[in-house]
């Protein structure tokens, strides 16, 4: 485990399948209950019964990710916690998908989720990789957030921004650029805040689903925007 007390908070990360990989699934089924992107994911069931398959969607992503190198970094004894994958580490290959027990779920949660996730969300996610200037090299090597989120209770506090700012310190080391995806309005502007630049936005689900990610007919979609912060 290793602890950085730069910050007004203590932060500290840890890699691997050990308790840090438990208490982000628990934090971010919290965190992202309701949240667009994933009401999409889940949008064959109503949002009061999306909790328990949100929470089986987390562990088997978080378990990839732990597979693949993710590093599981927290702020305040688990007041804010995120996902972050180093340089060339992908928490989507087939291989760990598979010990993940992703594919299973994803086949188990019905044709339109594996849709969704699959041939929805990823392809359109890549799409926006060029637009930021990477370079071939950096395309396939660069730092992902692959989530991050703040318990209701600690937020205002500066957490978030601090996570950030560790995630930031990482890359300046490294030398390589920071991509992520904002979810909502608010996200995006907590990144531009810190100097993560909107490289435009993509719309899933338009014409079938609403601005909230569940079903509705003519509706006009989930917003969510490419960003990517470059060591100076």
């Amino acid at each position: 485990m290793a602890t950085q007390q730069e910050s007004k908070h203590e932060i500290t990360s840890q890699t691997g399948k050990g308790e840090y990989l438990i208490k982000t699934i628990d934090l971010m089924t919290e965190c992202f209950h309701g949240d667009p992107v994933f009401a999409w994911f889940l949008s064959d069931y109503p949002l009061e019964a999306q909790k328990p398959y949100l929470k089986k969607l987390l562990r088997g992503f978080f378990t990839a990710g732990a597979l693949n190198k993710g590093i599981f970094v927290e702020a305040d004894n688990f007041g804010s916690c995120g996902l972050l994958m180093p340089p060339g580490c992908k928490p989507d290959n087939t291989f760990t998908m598979v010990q993940a027990g992703i594919i299973p779920l994803l086949c188990s949660l019905g044709v339109g989720f594996f849709k969704r996730v699959m041939l929805g969300y990823s392809p359109a996610v890549h799409a926006l990789l060029p637009k930021a200037g990477f370079t071939k090299e950096e395309q396939r090597n660069h730092w992902y957030v692959f989530i991050m989120g703040t318990a209701l209770e600690k937020r205002r506090q500066g957490l978030a921004g601090e996570l950030l700012v560790y995630f930031q310190n990482l890359a300046k080391k490294d030398g390589r650029p920071i991509w992520l995806e904002a979810t909502t309005a608010t996200s995006r502007d907590l990144y531009l805040k810190h100097g993560f630049v909107d490289v435009g936005e993509v719309v899933l689900g338009k014409g079938t689903h609403g601005g909230d990610g569940l079903k509705k007919k003519g509706g006009e979609g989930v917003v969510i925007w490419g960003m990517y912060w470059r060591p100076s």
